[in-house]
């Protein structure tokens, strides 16, 4: 046999070798970085999806809405311990006895989700303390619970350091 064919068959060889060194990797590496389904009921949200956008409809056609400084100014937050403070109106007229809850996430990853529940203060405001990590863009869910319904209103702010 040739000595350039020799050669040939183990460039061959060596290629196979890295090709099959390289996907076991990969899949060792897919395989220790799996984060499961973010929602885990996301299906049962999707055959309620019509009638929550409904809902969410005659809630804000009611006069129903959230107020609070870090929703109208959502590039105000900085990254650390945050006191949330939020006035659930109806017309203008503070709501008391809801039920708020609040919600943190990264979209890219559920590592860093937080949810807190808002408690009632003086005065219809409803506050609580929210721990954000590190600066970026962040997803801030709000939901109100009522006996009328739920509102919910999602908000991306830009955290600064």
């Amino acid at each position: 046999m040739d000595v350039s064919l020799k050669r040939a068959f183990w460039v061959i060889k060596i290629a196979f070798l890295a090709i099959f060194v390289a996907t076991f990797y990969t899949v060792k590496l897919a395989l220790a970085g799996h984060t499961p389904a973010i929602d885990s009921n996301y299906y049962e949200k999707g055959l309620k999806y019509e009638q929550s956008i409904l809902s969410q409809r005659k809630m804000i056609e009611a006069g129903y809405g959230f107020q609070a400084d870090w929703i109208q100014n959502p590039n105000s937050m900085r990254s650390g311990k945050q006191e949330l403070q939020l006035e659930f109106k109806h017309y203008g007229q503070k709501i008391k006895g809801a039920q708020i809850q609040v919600q943190l996430d990264k979209t890219a990853t559920e590592k860093f989700n937080e949810t807190i529940t808002l408690k009632e203060g003086t005065s219809g405001k409803y506050q609580g303390t929210l721990f954000v990590p590190f600066p970026g863009e962040w997803r801030i869910s709000i939901s109100a619970k009522i006996p009328e319904g739920t509102l919910e209103k999602t908000v991306t702010v830009k955290v600064t350091p």
